[in-house]
């Protein structure tokens, strides 16, 4: 009996790769495997449960148990449109010293194991991934971090209808779609991502972008101020980082937390906060791991659907090569 595993991403073409698994090789050891940021949209949820009871497989979750906001603080480090830590750490080497190791993550769970036809599902195991066309410039890499495994991609070798799929099943798409985003990936937080994937998400969920751009204030505050020599050697405590990391785990604002954000003079009033000083000066502030526009200029940006402007961190890419 041979061993399947498809990379369950959330998104609707790792559900064809998955629905196209079962319906190629129904008697074999199949797996759905998800590994969680902990940062993804609500409705991201929802669709993989629901796509593990309709498909009738099982799909095993792990994660390190840390959000990629945590993982920033934990690392004094920014993950950005270059260096995408994040989608490293936290999928990349969980998956990849899994299967290749056998070193399980700080959290493990099974959703439907009642489906797994055998123990050892790893063992010459072919792995899935849900590329289509569009993310071709993925393909070369991926194969060559898998390696020894061998890796196949359903949605370049053949032609697949994504909706398609989803409607024979009877399951909704994730939300994420419904609002013009090209992924259902960490709800549209992607630090990787372009200037008109963050217009969208601010147009579709101002809520989760002002989020955003006040973690990032406190992440880049924080980072700035462990560089101090004092910090640094240890000679002073870090005084920040209890309510720094209480901050993005729970969003709960301490009174150091409330004064970074006081003093942060593009917070201060609606004309800062559209990207001016009180004398109508631009003020240069980068939001949301862009790192070059403010809001008003963010706002007059137009919505472009292409991979680089719409597309986030393209996970398993790069992990080997860095390793």
């Amino acid at each position: 009996m041979q061993n399947h595993i498809i990379f369950f991403s959330g998104g609707k073409s790792s559900f064809s790769a998955a629905d196209y698994v079962k319906t190629q090789f129904s008697e074999d050891n199949i797996v759905l495997y998800f590994t969680d940021t902990l940062w993804e949209d609500e409705d991201l949820y929802r669709f993989i449960y629901e796509a593990s009871d309709k498909l009738e497989l099982p799909m095993l979750i792990h994660s390190r148990g840390i959000t990629p906001a945590q993982l920033m603080v934990q690392q004094k480090f920014m993950a950005n449109n270059r260096v995408g830590t994040c989608s490293k750490e936290l999928k990349m080497k969980v998956s990849s010293q899994y299967l290749k190791k056998g070193i399980v993550p700080e959290v493990e769970k099974w959703h439907n194991k009642q489906f797994l036809k055998a123990e050892d599902f790893i063992t010459g195991a072919i792995l899935y991934f849900g590329i289509g066309f569009e993310e071709m410039h993925r393909e070369g890499p991926i194969r060559a971090n898998w390696k020894p495994f061998e890796v196949k991609m359903p949605l370049i070798e053949n032609i697949i209808d994504n909706d398609a799929i989803l409607a024979r099943y009877g399951i909704r798409q994730p939300r994420m779609y419904d609002m013009q985003f090209s992924h259902n990936n960490c709800k549209g937080r992607c630090v990787k991502a372009g200037q008109g994937h963050f217009k969208n998400l601010l147009m579709k969920d101002e809520k989760t972008f002002i989020e955003l751009m006040e973690q990032e204030i406190i992440i880049s505050e924080y980072i700035r101020y462990c560089k101090q020599p004092a910090i640094k050697s240890g000679k002073l405590p870090d005084r920040m980082y209890k309510d720094v990391w209480e901050f993005v785990s729970s969003g709960r604002k301490s009174e150091k937390i409330l004064n970074i954000l006081s003093n942060t003079d593009y917070l201060k009033s609606k004309r800062r906060l559209l990207g001016e000083d009180n004398k109508g000066q631009p003020i240069n502030k980068a939001y949301t791991f862009m790192k070059t526009l403010s809001l008003e200029e963010l706002e007059k940006q137009p919505i472009q659907c292409d991979i680089w402007d719409i597309g986030g961190c393209g996970c398993f890419v790069e992990y080997e090569a860095n390793e």
